[in-house]
């Protein structure tokens, strides 16, 4: 056998070899990555939208029922508490009561003899109750018609300016609809609309603030009053601010516009916002893979969806600032797998083409 034939024979054995021992070697599964960014809470300052509205606002209505006869204010009137608002047409109310004037005035007469005869022992007992519960059921039936009738006249029971006159003279209302809706208390509050991501993390802002543009852009302290748990029909939910501080109250008033701004705290380094298709189900648990640089190994981990985006994130809890999920293909992966990462494109080399 010549030498060139021998070498012949070894290199192919030796590939053969080789071919043999890669075909027995696991296939290193190459996986997509992302790390673990904030939450949309990177410590900075965001704002909303808001208006001014009053501290305090009531509804006046009448407790009776009848047409209109006056409207004794018009909107942006200040009224004092006890002023007139509006007067209702009394006659019906004036006729009752003359009525139960005459029957207390006969009822009154007959208990007045009953009680009598029975202090001298002429009637009986049985007549002696009769006529007292008589005299007390017309006392009371009198003194509530006295009351309708003073009730066809509104006053205001709250200083304020008038917001919003609802009817005018002439028309019939009912008792317990509002007539006139007046702005009270002594100063005015900010009124924001969020969303409900923003809702989520509303007890990460501080340092409330607002600009008026009534102020000269300045800004005034703000205080948080009361949020609202329920979102109204466009997704949001109503936060209420009190206006801390001194300014001028005469240029400020309800139904202005402004901007709030906060100051967001550091972000809960537990908390953190992932690609959504990091996220997947194992033994109806929200899980992810954590990839480990150092290993090449994957580690599959529970977690706590709070809220998706519409950019194809989402934010969950159990996964730190920082670290690396797999970001595609976690349906196909074990835990404790050995993966290799894809290298992420270069901003100068995109689409690995050099």
């Amino acid at each position: 056998m010549s030498y060139r034939i021998y070498l012949s024979m070894i290199s192919l054995l030796l590939l053969t070899a080789c071919r043999d021992k890669s075909a027995r070697l696991p296939e290193v599964p190459s996986v997509y990555v992302a790390e673990a960014v904030g939450a949309g809470g990177e410590s900075g300052v965001v704002s909303f939208p808001g208006r001014t509205v009053a501290s305090e606002e009531v509804n006046v209505s009448f407790r009776v029922s009848g047409p209109l006869v006056r409207m004794a204010v018009k909107e942006g009137d200040y009224v004092r508490k006890g002023q007139l608002i509006a007067e209702m047409d009394s006659r019906d109310y004036r006729l009752q009561l003359a009525a139960t004037e005459a029957e207390y005035s006969r009822i009154e007469a007959d208990a007045k003899r009953v009680i009598a005869m029975y202090r001298e022992n002429t009637t009986t007992a049985q007549s002696y109750d009769q006529a007292r519960y008589a005299l007390q059921q017309i006392t009371q039936k009198l003194e509530n018609h006295r009351n309708q009738l003073a009730d066809t006249r509104l006053t205001a029971p709250v200083a304020g300016y008038v917001k919003e006159r609802l009817h005018e003279a002439g028309e019939t209302v009912s008792a317990g609809m509002p007539i006139v809706s007046i702005a009270a208390g002594d100063g005015v509050e900010v009124e924001i609309n969020v969303s409900a991501r923003d809702y989520c993390r509303m007890d990460r802002l501080a340092d409330f603030r607002c600009a008026i543009d009534a102020l000269n852009g300045s800004q005034l302290s703000l205080r948080p009053v009361r949020t609202g748990r329920v979102a109204n029909a466009n997704q949001l939910y109503s936060v209420r601010y009190a206006v801390e501080g001194e300014y001028d109250r005469r240029k400020v008033t309800p139904g202005m516009s402004t901007i709030v701004y906060a100051r967001v705290g550091a972000a809960d380094s537990a908390v953190a916002s992932i690609p959504s298709a990091a996220v997947f189900s194992h033994e109806g648990k929200s899980c992810v893979y954590i990839f480990s640089a150092a290993r090449h190994e994957v580690r599959r981990r529970e977690v706590q969806p709070l809220s998706a985006s519409s950019d194809g994130s989402i934010t969950v809890r159990g996964v730190s600032l920082g670290e690396k999920v797999v970001a595609a293909g976690v349906r196909h992966l074990e835990d404790g797998q050995q993966v290799k990462e894809v290298p992420q494109p270069s901003a100068t080399n995109v689409g690995g083409m050099m």
